[in-house]
């Protein structure tokens, strides 16, 4: 089971801001993450997702090249890909990207039997 702390900030009007702790775990994921390298104008994205042995029996992923502009972020180019294993990693390239900054957004559909969870993470930024 995967299991990720965060630091939540609630704010109104009246108060500072206050920490809550808050933990996600995942029953059918163990690990999940998402990279970007960009060289030459060229992005190579990989997703890698764990599963548990034993217990996660697919993972589907959907990973999405995208683009900022301004505040918000535009798919860029995307791709998807259906593993039937507990364990996937999933590697792209995209060429002549134009200037900008670009991060890699990883959707992970894992499975066990017909009953799935989904998790969707960031990659870092990276910028040509």
């Amino acid at each position: 089971m995967l299991c990720l702390s965060l630091t939540a900030f609630a704010e109104t009007e009246l108060q500072t801001p206050s920490d809550d702790d808050i933990s996600v775990c995942y029953l059918y994921t163990d690990k999940i993450s998402g990279t970007l390298s960009i060289s030459n104008k060229a992005a190579t994205c990989k997703s890698t997702v764990r599963g548990i042995s034993g217990t996660t029996t697919k993972i589907v992923i959907t990973q999405t090249l995208q683009k900022k502009n301004g505040s918000s972020w535009n798919k860029y180019s995307s791709w998807t890909k259906t593993f039937n294993s507990w364990y996937a990693i999933y590697s792209n390239s995209k060429e002549s990207l134009s200037s900008g900054t670009y991060r890699v957004k990883t959707v992970a559909k894992v499975y066990n039997g017909s009953a799935y969870e989904t998790i969707t993470i960031y990659s870092k930024t990276a910028s040509c």
